[in-house]
C-alpha cells in the first residue's frame, strides 16, 4: 500500500519540478514543498493553474517595444 503512495509521489515531485521551472518559480522551493505528503496534491493544481513569469516577462517587453513605436 505504501509503495504505490511513494511512485506517485515521486512522480508528483517531478512535475512540480518541472513546471516550476517552466514558469520561473523558484524551482528548490516548490520542490521541497512538493515532496511532504499530501500537501503535494494541494500544489500540483495550483502550480498548474499559475501564470508563467518567464512568458509575463516577454509580453511586457513586447508591449514596451510597440509603446515606444508608437511615440
Amino acid at each position: 500500500m505504501l509503495i504505490p503512495y511513494i511512485i506517485l509521489t515521486v512522480f508528483i515531485v517531478f512535475i512540480i519540478n518541472r513546471l516550476a521551472k517552466e514558469k520561473g518559480l523558484n524551482v528548490i522551493l516548490w520542490t521541497i514543498l512538493a515532496c511532504i505528503p499530501f500537501l503535494n496534491f494541494i500544489i500540483l493544481p495550483y502550480i498548474i493553474g499559475t501564470p508563467s513569469r518567464i512568458q509575463e516577462k516577454r509580453i511586457n517587453e513586447i508591449f514596451e517595444i510597440l509603446k515606444k513605436g508608437n511615440e
